[in-house]
């Protein structure tokens, strides 16, 4: 919170220079007072592998709090469960906001909700492994319980050198999204602002209208090109430069990623032309572009009111929702691995099925899926319907929206995205929704950022059997 305090006192912001502070100091007393409970009984041999879902669950629950406070004191968001909601979309990289005039707030303010998607994007964890490596906790086994996608992948023999240097592309790619929206005719605070958002697949914008505001192509394809990247498997980036780009280019994800985009934005840019109004082949394609890459990345931003296309460009975008981008990204969804996988599992049981004596493994990138790590990715995708279908009922008790909103926006907290369709458009937001509903949704933000089972987790009782091993 130190940086938006300093954004405060620049821009003489003085009430919410007492809400940061006032939040900083809650903050370090509670950090304190759990140290000295603790951290005295705690040691790496004591703390278990499925301790790290415990570990992880209440850091994100305790910091999207502690994140709300200044909201709530300087008066912006009075309502606690609001601000919780806000914080949770902001650490989660949702998107997602009940704020029906964003330019009103304090610039403080916003630039803490654009700094929360930065620093949730990678991990609230993985930044603390990257920042202290020598903890006395396991650090993989907890980073991992907080990490996107199936599995985490050291690119170092210590993962705390794999946390830091995961960290340092993603600062550096900040950096050089920042330059380019800085040379496009951003100011400095709404270049890095929206950098940060970009990078962590977030969409927090300081506009109202989003990347609408700024009505310029050059920024448009500049963040549309950085969702993409942001979108890819951040190890890939390291196979480019320390092994060959040829290999990190014949990647199986990658590749289904390339096509699933190409696919997407041409379909959408037909239909457009065909059904939707459009005339201009580069306004087309770019609109297209930019909200494709903006739901499949699960960014969330909007250069256009979607829900007035046609109905068959809304579908497309519904897809790539689910699927979202590549494992180890800062996006949400399912996850392309997956998605591949299991339709090489479906591919490999017709061919059983018409060919009894073939032997035909489920492979990626050449090497065999265990039947192990097989039915972990369905058991993933099983649940997450689940989830989405129990949340969707959930809220739908206690709401007065149509099914197509409620449901998609139960999709879009899921898949971390932030708009859906209908009610919570990209032009509408969450701010009619009760109290009950919000948490909720806060909740299912929070769960799908932590890949499921991380959070689900907690209410097994044999979780809490002491006898567990």
């Amino acid at each position: 919170m130190m940086l938006p305090l300093f954004v405060a006192f620049i821009y003489k912001e003085y009430s919410s220079a007492v809400a940061f502070t006032i939040a900083l100091a809650i903050s370090i007393a509670l950090g304190i007072v759990a140290s000295g409970v603790f951290g005295r009984d705690t040691n790496s041999e004591s703390l278990r592998y499925t301790d790290s879902y415990f570990i992880v669950t209440y850091a994100w629950i305790i910091s999207s709090i502690l994140a709300a406070i200044p909201f709530v004191i300087q008066g912006s968001i009075p309502n606690i469960i609001d601000a919780f909601f806000e914080m949770c979309s902001g650490f989660s990289t949702t998107g997602a906001t009940i704020l029906t005039n964003v330019e009103a707030l304090p610039k403080s303010l916003l630039f803490w909700r654009s700094e929360t998607q930065w620093l949730g994007g990678m991990g609230i964890i993985v930044l603390m492994v990257a920042l202290v490596p020598n903890l006395g906790v396991k650090a993989q086994n907890v980073a991992s319980a907080e990490t996107p996608g199936p599995t985490v992948t050291k690119l170092t023999s210590r993962f705390s050198d794999t946390a830091r240097s995961l960290y340092i592309a993603y600062f550096l790619l900040t950096i050089a999204l920042t330059t380019l929206l800085l040379l496009g005719g951003m100011n400095l605070y709404d270049a890095v602002a929206h950098a940060f958002a970009t990078m962590a697949t977030g969409g927090f914008s300081t506009y109202n209208d989003s990347i609408a505001h700024f009505h310029s192509y050059y920024i448009t394809w500049v963040i549309t090109v950085f969702m993409i990247i942001a979108g890819t498997n951040f190890n890939l980036f390291f196979t480019m430069i320390f092994d060959k780009i040829k290999t990190a280019l014949a990647d199986e994800e990658l590749r289904l990623y390339g096509c699933i985009l190409a696919v997407s934005v041409t379909l959408i840019s037909i239909s457009l032309m065909m059904q939707g109004g459009y005339s201009q082949i580069s306004k087309t394609v770019t609109d297209a572009a930019f909200q494709v890459s903006t739901m499949i990345s699960t960014t969330g931003y909007a250069t256009r009111n979607f829900n007035l296309w046609p109905a068959f460009c809304k579908m497309v975008l519904i897809m790539v929702m689910f699927t979202g981008a590549m494992s180890s990204s800062t996006a949400g969804g399912i996850k392309l691995i997956r998605v591949l996988s299991i339709f090489k599992m479906i591919k490999r049981e017709v061919r059983v099925r018409l060919h009894d004596n073939v032997i035909d493994d489920v492979k990626y990138n050449g090497t065999k899926i265990s039947g192990e790590v097989m039915m972990y990715m369905v058991s993933f995708i099983i649940t997450y319907f689940f989830t989405l279908a129990a949340a969707t009922m959930l809220i739908s008790l206690r709401s007065n929206a149509d099914l197509l909103t409620d449901f998609t926006a139960v999709l879009s907290c899921v898949s971390n995205v932030g708009p859906g369709l209908a009610q919570v458009g990209p032009i509408e937001n969450f701010h009619f929704y009760n109290d009950f509903a919000t948490f909720i949704l806060a909740l299912v933000m929070i769960i799908g950022r932590l890949e499921l089972s991380t959070f689900l987790i907690m209410f097994s009782r044999h979780y809490w059997n002491r006898n567990r091993v």
